[in-house]
């Protein structure tokens, strides 16, 4: 059994835009049967975070996700087992808004993360895409790029 942690999340529902819904399809792995090249996700929260990440770094303004038709992806139990991206989403949002006080806050902090994700998830997508390898390898040194581009600033 897996361990649980502290969880602000719990009773919220990640949403994502009804047409990013193909990319959740076909970049996280929905079965036994998956090939990790294709698809390098394991589970949906998985593409959701990074999304979440990339927007982060690279500095852009959340996503207005009121404009949107959405679904829900992703249950908020299941940060339940991963404490990090608990700690993560908080330090994102503390940082962004100036105001720890906002950890108090678990709706506007997942607003917060979600708006990040709909800026993030076509930089992720075009991540995915963009190079002559499987997507998995294009990531990685898209990724590496980011970093290393950011690093040097």
């Amino acid at each position: 059994m897996a361990d649980r942690y502290f969880n602000p999340f719990q009773a919220i529902d990640i949403n994502v835009p009804v047409e990013f819904h193909e990319a959740f399809t076909r970049y996280c792995q929905r079965s036994a049967d998956a090939v990790i090249d294709q698809s390098p996700f394991p589970r949906m929260v998985d593409l959701w975070f990074l999304s979440v990440c990339v927007a982060a770094r690279l500095g852009l303004e959340p996503a207005d996700t009121t404009k949107y038709e959405t679904r829900k992806i992703i249950d908020g139990s299941i940060f339940g087992s991963d404490p990090w991206r608990v700690h993560t989403l908080m330090l994102i949002a503390i940082g962004r808004t100036g105001d720890v006080q906002i950890v108090s806050e678990p709706r506007k902090m997942m607003a917060l993360a979600s708006g990040l994700a709909v800026a993030g998830l076509p930089k992720v997508i075009e991540m995915l895409k963009d190079g002559d390898a499987e997507p998995i390898w294009n990531l990685s040194d898209a990724v590496d790029e980011i970093l290393r581009k950011h690093e040097a600033a």
